[in-house]
Order: structure tokens, then sequence, then C-alpha cells
């Protein structure tokens, strides 16, 4: 189950997550650094999402001792920052990042060299 963290603390939530403790796959999407992550994924009233989503994923590794995944989306605009964000994800105690690529306009042979290296 992927989440993007916002409501993590929220009791409904977290007794959902007591109640199937060993039956669920839980991650917390994260695009990167706060930098970047803030670049996409915003609140209606405009201020990014990073700080929610980062505090769900410290206290599910960190209280709940429990093993943290995600995905992260590239995209022709984001995929010049590409080390420095699985880097952040690894830092934060991630285990698995899984990468998926848009496919859509935009992409050209330059991002693939980029993706190369």
């Amino acid at each position: 189950m992927s989440s993007n963290g916002t409501l993590y603390f929220d009791p409904k939530v977290q007794k959902f997550l007591d109640k199937y403790k060993g039956h669920i796959s839980y991650n917390v999407s994260i695009d990167g650094n706060k930098t970047l992550h803030d670049a996409c994924r915003i609140f209606p009233d405009g201020t990014g999402s990073y700080d929610k989503a980062i505090a769900a994923v410290r206290h599910y590794v960190d209280v709940r001792k429990e093993f943290m995944g995600s995905k992260m989306t590239l995209a022709p605009n984001n995929i010049q920052y590409l080390f420095e964000a699985i880097k952040g994800l690894i830092d934060e105690k991630y285990d698995e990042i899984y990468l998926n690529c848009v496919f859509e306009k935009g992409w050209e042979n330059n991002h693939a060299t980029i993706l190369y290296h």
C-alpha cells in the first residue's frame, strides 16, 4: 500500500496499521529530498508536504520497526536530480526504491545519457 504520508498520524490510520500489522506492506512515496519533493507535492495552500511525509517515514521505521520502501517517478524535469534524490531516500532509511519513468512528451536523448550516468 502506497501513501503520500500526509494522514499517517490520523488515529484511524494508526488503528488500521495496528490491526493489520504483519499483513500489509506500507510505504510513503517521497520524491527525493525536501526541495525536490515540495516542488511537486503541495497542499492546496501551496505549502509542501515533505515534512509530514518524512515524519511518517521516520515513525514507521523507528517506532513501529517496519520496513520502508517507495517508488519514485522519473520525468524529464527531474532526471538530473536522480542521484541526490535516491541518496536522500537511502539516508532516510528506505530499504527499497523503485523507479518509474513517465512516458510523455519531453524526453530527449540527453535525458537517456543522464540516466545512464
